[in-house]
């Protein structure tokens, strides 16, 4: 049995947060219901596409998932919308605040209708802000922009604002699911990009805090034993010898013994760092690597994402899938938690838009000639 098999989700949301969390969800077991409009969500047509509608991103954030298509400002779409939710165990959501209100879909209307329906709001700024705002944004906003430390903003591969909401929201959605056992009631949990990216910057807080409070300079992340070095060939490795053992091993990798003891010498840190970075540029990255072979003391390659997709250590922990489908083999990154006794599996492809309509609601009770007569007048698809 899985995890969360018996549990339906109304997946109504349009971007990765609420993509990623009914991801999550659905690969430990859930029943994902995934709710688009007629057009469908933007992501079905980022780049690149498998087929029309059928981007490589959708496939990948929205397996495990069934398709509806619906027209929510048409009655028959929100009446289609309103009985899922009847009996529902949880409702994502990821519009701004208010929005859903205009159609009677808020917390407070629907929680009369289903008092155990855990409703999960995914936003921006909560639910006092109405600004409009993506990962690129709300990094900028929190203080996470200056990722090299120095002051030099860089724009991120991995959206960690959006993708961690969508972590956030997977644990809170498991912790009113077992407060749910308890009390037999469902809430509302908000969940928003701008407050996940402060939280992920505790250690970071503490520094600014405990610096304006003792009139230190603050440190950082940065620090000659802890930073980037380029090689000779223009890769790149870390050098992350926090541990006092480790630093004196990597003075002895770069063949300076006179810096063993100066681990901690921030008065004369940049000419420690320089003295690092010349002498790693002396060999390439394919040269440190066979020099420290199989010693372990946290100096690592910086790779590329292809590497790493092809790495031992990727290998081993068996994060990576191919399933064969009508469109052809589709490849996945898997869920990264394992359980002793449950594990995760992906059993179904991304849906074509609309694909499970007839069959989601003739689950519901629909006849046939209801269905036929919400098609026609173009609240499904």
């Amino acid at each position: 049995m899985s995890l969360l098999e018996g549990i339906k989700v109304i997946d109504f949301s349009k971007w990765l947060p609420g993509q990623y969390c009914a991801m999550i969800l659905g690969d430990y077991g859930a029943d994902i219901i995934k709710i688009e409009d007629l057009a469908g969500d933007a992501t079905r047509r980022f780049f690149p596409e498998k087929k029309e509608g059928m981007s490589y991103w959708h496939l990948m954030l929205n397996r495990n998932k069934k398709g509806v298509a619906l027209d929510l400002k048409k009655s028959g779409g929100k009446e289609v919308l309103l009985e899922l939710l009847r009996e529902a165990d949880v409702f994502l959501e990821g519009f701004r605040p208010g929005y859903l209100a205009r159609y009677g879909l808020d917390y407070e209307t629907l929680h009369t209708i289903n008092p155990r329906l855990i409703y999960c709001s995914i936003t921006g700024f909560g639910q006092n802000c109405h600004k409009p705002a993506h990962d690129l944004n709300v990094v900028g906003l929190a203080g996470m922009s200056s990722l090299d430390d120095v002051g030099g903003a860089c724009v991120g591969e991995v959206q960690v604002s959006a993708v961690g909401s969508g972590v956030n929201a997977v644990a809170a959605i498991s912790m009113a699911l077992f407060a749910r056992e308890r009390t037999g009631q469902g809430q509302h949990l908000d969940v928003n990009l701008y407050a996940t990216a402060l939280s992920m910057q505790v250690t970071a807080a503490s520094a600014v805090w405990g610096c304006a409070e003792t009139g230190t300079q603050p440190f950082g992340r940065v620090a000659h034993y802890y930073n980037i070095y380029k090689c000779k060939d223009g890769r790149f490795m870390t050098v992350g010898t926090i541990e006092p053992k480790f630093w004196q091993r990597f003075c002895d990798l770069i063949e300076c013994p006179e810096l063993e003891h100066r681990q901690y010498d921030f008065a004369h840190k940049d000419e420690i760092a320089a003295k690092i970075s010349a002498k790693m540029l002396e060999k390439t990255q394919a040269e440190w690597l066979e020099t420290i072979g199989k010693a372990e003391f946290c100096v690592t390659p910086v790779c590329t994402l292809d590497e790493a997709l092809a790495s031992e250590l990727t290998a081993q922990e068996n994060m990576l899938f191919e399933a064969n489908s009508d469109l052809g083999k589709i490849k996945y990154v898997g869920a990264p938690v394992k359980f002793s006794d449950n594990q995760a599996r992906i059993r179904l492809r991304a849906p074509e838009l609309g694909e499970h309509t007839q069959a989601v609601l003739q689950g519901l009770g629909f006849t046939d000639e209801k269905i036929a007569e919400l098609r026609a007048e173009g609240s499904i698809l």
